[in-house]
């Protein structure tokens, strides 16, 4: 009985597993849509987008997402790729370019950002 009840355990743990990183793979095809959507909204400024988008955000919240938080925060390579670098506080994040996401505190997608430097090399 003991074994039967450890390959319950054992199967019910493998299924939550494979559950997440289904639901892993399916926000993650889902944040190119947002990215999608955060750009049309930044051009047309339509408030039923914007509606929208807070519905969508929220949702997919409730799922375990969250953003991480990059702009005037101290550059983390961990949570954070560094695309450029500009002038500015030196080691700190100057302008995201593309936001970055956790799912259930695990980093799903880092935030793509610019860190200032006191003289940029150009």
């Amino acid at each position: 009985m003991a074994d039967y009840s450890n390959l319950e355990k054992r199967i019910d743990g493998q299924r939550q597993f494979y559950a997440a990183l289904s639901a892993a793979g399916i926000i993650s095809k889902m944040l190119e849509v947002l990215d999608d959507l955060y750009l049309s909204q930044a051009h047309l400024k339509n408030p039923g987008l914007a509606i929208t988008i807070d519905k969508f955000v929220k949702i997919l919240s409730q799922e375990g997402l969250s953003e991480i938080k990059a702009e005037g925060e101290l550059f983390d390579p961990v949570s954070m790729d560094c695309v450029d670098v500009a002038e500015g506080k030196q080691d700190y994040v100057v302008t995201v370019r593309k936001n970055g996401y956790k799912l259930n505190n695990q980093i799903l997608r880092p935030a793509q950002v610019v860190v200032g430097r006191q003289n940029p090399k150009k």
